[in-house]
């Protein structure tokens, strides 16, 4: 037993595994699997820091091994990796499995490498924030999550506020400035998007969002689902859940409950702390945009959350 991260690598192809565990076995402690039985039993009786799976195997696909990760081991960041991006699995991949990043074969390898030491930096600290967790009490009684529906038809607007009023507090935007004036006045637990709002893609705005105040936990929607702008927004927009229009009221409060119960794990865990909303250089405000993004940290970085 070391004290280095340990990694896991599950695919049914051997030569992967073998070539993933030269890339990483200098660095990590590295364990392989050509199954999801046998990685489960690795799991049993190793501590892993995080498991990179592939999707399509013969015995257990990815998103159903990582699901089971996800529920016996949450504290082991999950990854997909996998050479088929088909829209079912890179729903299950963020819906049942919760996975950190979604990546494709074939892999960039500096990529590859950031994604799973940033992932190694989040499994190891989740002890420490476990047991700092333990010790505050949450969330405050008789304080309720505030949920923020944006969406451009005013239709599925009020669609959200039928299906939530009567058990949460919700409010609603439009658009994007309508939006950013409810983040300036209110704290937000929960944000209910389209991925795409009266024109605006949302991705660089839930980017923004994570970075500087990751509590919040995101559910996004839309009528038009490609396996591009999903990929987008679980890698970027860190999205924690997502469902396709028309939404199924069953199953959608299901998600957003459980978005609501993640946004309040996530404030007594120091992982998730609200990051100093430091104004960027005028320069790179210009390159990326400007305006929107801007107002953006200036409406996160407002107020100080108290857990």
């Amino acid at each position: 037993m070391t004290d280095r991260p340990s990694l896991l690598f599950v695919d049914d192809e051997e030569r992967i595994v073998k070539l993933l565990k030269v890339m990483f076995r200098s660095s990590y402690d590295v364990y392989t699997a050509t199954g999801g039985r046998e990685a489960l039993a690795i799991l049993e009786a190793h501590r892993i820091d995080v498991i990179v799976s592939d999707q399509r195997m013969p015995e257990m696909v990815g998103i159903e091994l990582l699901s089971q990760v996800c529920k016996r081991w949450p504290n082991t960041v999950r990854i997909l990796l996998t050479g088929y991006s088909d829209l079912v699995a890179i729903i299950g991949a963020v819906n049942e499995g919760e996975v950190f990043r979604f990546l494709n074969k074939p892999w960039n390898q500096d990529e590859l490498r950031q994604v799973i030491a940033e992932a190694a930096e989040i499994a190891r600290a989740a002890p420490a924030a476990a047991e700092e967790a333990e010790a505050v009490l949450t969330p405050p009684l008789g304080v309720a999550t505030k949920l923020l529906a944006i969406d451009g038809l005013a239709s599925d607007r009020q669609e959200m506020l039928e299906m939530f009023t009567r058990d949460y507090s919700i409010l609603t935007a439009s658009n994007m400035e309508e939006a950013l004036e409810i983040l300036q006045q209110e704290e937000i637990g929960v944000i209910v998007t389209n991925s795409e709002v009266d024109g605006v893609d949302v991705t660089d705005m839930l980017a923004q969002v994570a970075r500087i105040d990751p509590s919040i936990t995101v559910v996004a929607t839309t009528s038009s689902p490609d396996a591009d702008t999903i990929v987008k927004l679980i890698n970027q927009g860190q999205i924690y859940r997502f469902a396709i229009k028309p939404l199924s009221p069953n199953v959608f409060r299901l998600a957003v409950s459980a978005a609501i119960r993640e946004h309040r794990r996530r404030l007594v865990d120091p992982r998730f702390a609200r990051q100093p909303a430091a104004p960027r250089p005028v320069e790179a405000a210009a390159a990326e945009g400007g305006g929107l993004l801007d107002n953006i940290v200036r409406s996160l970085g407002r107020f100080t959350k108290v857990s």
